[in-house]
């Protein structure tokens, strides 16, 4: 695996690959040498979907941009990260009318049906894993999340009818750093006020398994996830973009 002093690689082979931090380069020779060995790699493991992000600082290189333009990138989409301190978040008291279950409590074709639901429609078209189905996307989260992956993926239920998916993580190299691999809800449950409940629920779950702050991402396009991250008391910390 081609490593850079600093980089942050989020690896779901084969299904996807995702450099979501490049690390420190030294020039634009050695930013070439690691697109060359990331290509063999790409190349080597057979990865279906493949996105590299760059902070605004990097996007601003224009010999970084056109680089990567040789190599077949192009930017898809700019990402929000948010970050919240979950060290004041109050304990939440779960409403009666919803069960939260695992994949250790229900099954995989529920997961994936309700995981399915929940991506219709959605706002952040260019997401890294845009171009994948859930199916695929979710053996790359198996991959990348390890053993325990089963406690991470949750379907919670409303009067018994699955209304979301979300899946609390410390992120891997992290000892409290709190992210959602994934979260969403089924369009008949949106614009209903339930998004923001169902987000707040998962900060909840990830100050229980130990985060002390959570870093969460949307897409520029998503207004209505940047409005969550809002009532949340998140905040807006950087711009990213996706190629």
């Amino acid at each position: 695996m081609f490593t850079t002093k600093g980089a942050k690689i989020l690896d779901g082979t084969p299904n996807y690959l995702v450099i979501e931090e490049v690390g420190e380069i030294d020039s634009v020779k050695h930013f070439e040498e690691v697109l060359y060995e990331m290509k063999e790699y790409i190349e080597e493991k057979e990865i279906h979907s493949v996105s590299i992000v760059l902070n605004e600082k990097e996007a601003g290189y224009t010999q970084y941009t056109s680089l990567l333009e040789e190599f077949s990138y192009q930017k898809q989409e700019t990402q929000y990260f948010y970050k919240r301190e979950l060290a004041s978040f109050e304990v939440l008291k779960i409403k009666a009318s919803l069960e939260i279950k695992s994949l250790e409590e229900t099954t995989s074709d529920v997961f994936i049906k309700a995981w399915t639901g929940a991506s219709v429609g959605s706002l952040n078209a260019s997401t890294p894993f845009s171009s994948l189905s859930v199916e695929k996307e979710f053996e790359g989260m198996k991959s990348e999340l390890g053993s325990d992956y089963r406690k991470n993926c949750l379907v919670i239920f409303y009067e018994n009818q699955p209304i979301g998916v979300t899946m609390p993580q410390i992120e891997q190299g992290t000892i409290d750093e709190g992210r959602l691999f994934y979260f969403g809800l089924i369009p008949s449950f949106r614009n209903k006020g339930w998004g923001q409940y169902l987000h707040k629920l998962s900060l909840h779950l990830l100050k229980k398994m130990g985060a002390t702050y959570y870093i969460g991402a949307t897409g520029q396009n998503n207004v209505p996830m940047q409005r969550i991250f809002q009532a949340n008391e998140c905040e807006l910390i950087e711009r990213k973009v996706y190629l």
